[in-house]
């Protein structure tokens, strides 16, 4: 209470002037507490930096013929793209080529099928026209004039119909045919790039050793090859003409020399031969003789 009522008491002596001083005095301390205050702040803020992670490195990642900086962790989940990208395109691709084939395969169908109707109206059309073969026009024109007017005409158009169908089927064949030969040269030219390509040792001196061991060896005609081969076929007559190779071989492979029979060696007098009486070193017959011969003496 004492301490109260002399503050208020300083207070009141106090002058105006003292009042302002206080003042500058108050905004001097808050302001070096604001500045303080800032100090840690920004010192808090640099403590956060040196504790923040580094930031990973862009990495380069081609795309579609450009080159993009990405983070790592999307690096792998483009290129996953891009190989499912990849191979949706393969799978079009071998789609595409399927149903090309089929077209293939349905139009060979309806062409064969074509030229199995064109054959037969073919036969028909003959069977028709050999009616007409001994039919004397002269005389079917004076006997009955209409009548022959009629069967002349019949036998025109028979003849200009099959004239036709000889010639649609002449061109289907011409067609068929290079069709063909379009296919066996497609075929021996990926045989020939397969040989070389996958093939150890091989050289077209190799190729026509394979032909003549199929031909001369395996009963195929060189025509019968060229419609047979594929890659497959081919590696096969290669791996046979191999296998042909090594069996020759071992075959012809010269057998192992019998050895020489040694003769005996003779038998030398030995150094110190038996003396005259009996001795073990005796063969049993000489010393058998040697034996009578004592006691003969005795005797």
């Amino acid at each position: 209470m004492t301490e109260a009522l002399t503050a208020i008491a300083d207070a009141q002596a106090m002058p105006a002037g003292g009042e302002q001083q206080q003042e500058a005095v108050n905004a001097s301390e808050a302001s070096a507490d604001l500045e303080n205050d800032n100090e840690v702040v920004e010192g808090d803020g640099s403590e956060e930096d040196g504790d923040q992670q580094p930031v990973d490195e862009l990495v380069d990642v081609e795309y579609e013929g450009k080159v993009h900086k990405l983070p790592p962790e999307l690096k792998d989940a483009l290129l996953r793209t891009a190989d499912y990208t990849r191979k949706t395109q393969e799978v079009a691709e071998q789609r595409k080529a399927i149903e090309a084939q089929k077209a293939e395969v349905d139009k060979a169908y309806q062409t064969s099928q074509e030229v199995i109707e064109a054959r037969a109206i073919i036969h028909h059309v003959d069977s028709q026209l050999k009616q007409y073969e001994n039919v004397n026009w002269q005389q079917l024109e004076n006997e009955d004039p209409m009548a022959a007017m009629s069967h002349w005409r019949q036998f025109q158009q028979l003849q200009q119909q099959r004239g036709q169908v000889a010639q649609y089927l002449d061109n289907t064949q011409n067609e068929l045919s290079e069709k063909a030969k379009q296919a066996t040269a497609g075929r021996l030219r990926e045989t020939r790039e397969f040989a070389e390509k996958e093939l150890k040792g091989w050289t077209p001196d190799l190729d026509n050793k394979i032909t003549e061991f199929a031909t001369r060896d395996l009963g195929f005609t060189v025509d019968g090859l060229r419609d047979a081969y594929t890659p497959q076929v081919y590696k096969t007559l290669y791996l046979a003409h191999i296998g042909h190779l090594a069996l020759q071989k071992q075959t012809a492979a010269p057998k192992p020399a019998p050895t020489a029979t040694q003769p005996l060696n003779k038998v030398t007098a030995r150094a110190n031969p038996p003396s005259a009486g009996l001795d073990d070193r005796l063969t049993s017959d000489e010393w058998l003789k040697r034996r009578n011969a004592q006691v003969s003496k005795k005797g």
